[in-house]
């Protein structure tokens, strides 16, 4: 009976730590921290932060605000302006692309854009992905 009584209490008290939020709250805590530092460290007025576990948003968060001397507060929902961030996603959708063999690296431009054109006809139909990744095909600033 005993057995029985520990069993029983040993599943309750699993299913009850499967109902309790998945981030503790020293996690959390610590990320504030970090990130409110890292903030006033860089001198950079605000920042959202998703964590994504499994497939599932753990925690999305906004700190900040939206603009130095701004008292708008950063929140899941602010877009920021990136920038050449957009570069490097760039590079590594691509590169996973790569790796999954659903593009190539050295396929022509064409290939996946059609319309593709520089003012040298010759250059626009050898260029490669790799050519428009590594900045080798003399667009000027602004110009792609």
């Amino acid at each position: 009976m005993k057995n029985f009584i520990v069993i029983c209490l040993a599943m309750f008290c699993q299913a009850c730590m499967a109902q309790t939020d998945s981030t503790p709250s020293f996690v959390t805590d610590s990320l504030d921290a970090y990130v409110n530092k890292a903030l006033a460290d860089w001198q950079i007025p605000g920042a959202a932060v998703c964590i994504v576990k499994d497939g599932k948003v753990v925690l999305m968060k906004g700190y900040g605000v939206k603009e130095k001397d701004g008292t708008d507060k950063v929140d899941e929902n602010t877009l920021f302006m990136i920038g050449s961030n957009t570069k490097a996603f760039t590079a590594t959708a691509l590169a996973m692309l790569d790796v999954e063999k659903k593009i190539s690296m050295d396929d022509k431009v064409t290939r996946w854009i059609p319309q593709f054109k520089l003012e040298n006809k010759a250059a626009g139909e050898q260029a490669i992905v790799r050519d428009l990744l590594c900045h080798r095909l003399g667009f000027q600033t602004f110009q792609g």
